[in-house]
């Protein structure tokens, strides 16, 4: 069995994230979009946690990142 490679963000996650769909987050002042979301696994208030077929995402929510990405709407 192949391990998945984890890449733990710092951002903003556009909710909700849908398995079957592509993920789109906020992160260092820039949009980015993941490949087709294959399972969410846990989603807090810190912190939302899914899987592609290649990574494992977890994607903690910071509020300056928050107050920034408010700032550009």
């Amino acid at each position: 069995m192949r391990h998945k490679q984890l890449v733990l963000i710092y951002g903003k996650v556009v909710q909700p994230v849908l398995k079957g769909m592509s993920a789109i987050y906020f992160s260092n002042g820039t949009w980015k979009e993941t490949a087709r979301v294959r399972r969410v696994v846990e989603v807090t208030e810190e912190h939302i946690k899914f899987e592609t077929d290649r990574i494992r995402y977890c994607i903690e929510f910071r509020k300056d990142e928050a107050g920034a990405l408010l700032a550009a709407a």
